[in-house]
């Protein structure tokens, strides 16, 4: 079959000046055009340290040059917080002890703004012995004495916080709508406040599996009302692989424009603020699981900060108990354009590439049969731009052939 009878299906009867690999293109360009994929940066891993515990929220307060990090180890249990410095030294160490009138379940991200500190609360709406928040604020005086210097008085310390106020978000609430009906609940695992508005993001939870219970969504909560400003919802075909967003923070444009969140499927994402689609706001995507190791699924990025003062990030990892200090760069540009990221096991690139088989065989079935249609309508009624039927080009180029032959004579 000549490889114009592929555009038949553009009505245009007359044969263009078309090569097979140049269809190929245009069929690639084709499927393409219906996806949206973000870039793959690169990154380089600077350093990496271990704390004692599992980080499950993490922040850097640059007022101090320090890394504070947030563990939540058990629901209703003691909660810890370190102060580190951001090459990995310790400088204090803080209990939150249960059972007080500030019981939290589980924490799950921390912040600090001026003289007010934000934790959040994944399980805090499920468990009714808790505050039933999913995020707290209260009034934060440092209880180590940590200074400018980066250097705090006291190394041990205890803190018992006075919650002033709470947010509640439910999964179910009809402005979220998150969970397929499955899951309920909006087990907040990140925090980034700034100005009149707060981020939340809602992680994935084992009930009864990882991947039943999307979309999951990023929020954007007005702090006044708690009404939900804006939403990015995700699921597994969203990004092209299962997500579970855990950690938030801000970059070097302090989320003017841009937000980063850590995924516990060892992903780091650059999502524009700005932009309403969720598959689109997602402008850059890093797989570091080379730098993380071989983790359980549910046990990767529970934590993500970014220190202005060394430009580098901070990826908290809750199996190991490991700090990944990591320099994210913009991915290698090939023809002008940075690709995706490509498909990190053999099962994944399997249903992948399964995927795009059966994409291309319904593609090339409709193509042969309305090709067949193009032939056909060519050699019955089809007519080119200048009103020629095929019987016309035929006479042409036997009148051609003809005239040729009788010069081919008189020479």
């Amino acid at each position: 079959m000549p490889p114009w009878i592929v555009l038949g299906i553009l009505g245009d009867p007359q044969p263009p000046d078309m090569s097979w690999s140049q269809v190929v293109v245009f069929l690639g360009t084709l499927l393409g055009s219906h996806v949206d994929a973000a870039q793959c940066g690169t990154f380089t891993q600077v350093s990496s340290f271990t704390i004692p515990k599992a980080p499950s929220g993490m922040f850097f307060y640059p007022d101090q040059n320090l890394l504070y990090i947030l563990c939540g180890t058990a629901t209703n249990g003691d909660h810890y917080l370190y102060a580190f410095s951001t090459a990995g030294v310790q400088q204090c160490f803080i209990t939150l002890p249960a059972g007080d009138a500030a019981q939290m379940s589980r924490v799950d991200g921390f912040q600090i703004v001026g003289d007010t500190a934000y934790i959040v609360d994944s399980q805090g709406p499920i468990h009714a012995t808790s505050l039933g928040g999913s995020v707290y604020s209260m009034p934060w005086t440092n209880p180590c004495g940590c200074t400018a210097a980066g250097t705090c008085t006291t190394p041990i310390a205890t803190w018992t916080p006075t919650v002033t106020k709470k947010w509640t978000f439910s999964g179910s609430q009809a402005d979220i709508a998150d969970g397929g009906g499955n899951d309920p609940y909006f087990r907040n695992s990140g925090i980034v406040a700034s100005g009149d508005y707060m981020y939340a993001v809602n992680g994935v939870h084992p009930n009864p599996d990882l991947t039943c219970c999307y979309p999951k969504s990023l929020v954007k909560v007005k702090m006044s009302d708690s009404s939900i400003a804006q939403k990015w919802s995700f699921t597994a075909e969203t990004l092209g692989h299962d997500i579970d967003m855990e950690g938030l923070t801000c970059g070097a444009d302090d989320c003017a424009t841009h937000m980063y969140i850590g995924d516990e499927y060892n992903f780091i994402y650059k999502l524009n603020l700005l932009t309403t689609d969720p598959a689109s706001a997602v402008e850059q995507e890093w797989d570091i699981s080379s730098a993380v190791g071989d983790v359980s699924d549910d046990k990767g990025i529970e934590s993500l900060a970014y220190a202005s003062t060394t430009g580098y990030f901070y990826a908290g990892i809750q199996e190991t108990s490991t700090i990944h200090v990591l320099q994210l760069a913009d991915g290698v540009t090939v023809n002008g354009t940075v690709a995706a990221c490509a498909a990190r096991s053999a099962t994944t690139a399997a249903a992948d590439d399964s995927s795009m088989t059966t994409i291309l065989a319904v593609v090339c079935g409709v193509v042969a049969v309305l090709g067949i249609i193009g032939a056909v309508g060519y050699f019955l009624k089809g007519k080119d731009a200048k009103g020629r039927s095929a019987r016309d080009l035929e006479e042409e180029e036997e009148e051609e052939e003809e005239e040729e032959d009788e010069e081919e004579e008189v020479e």
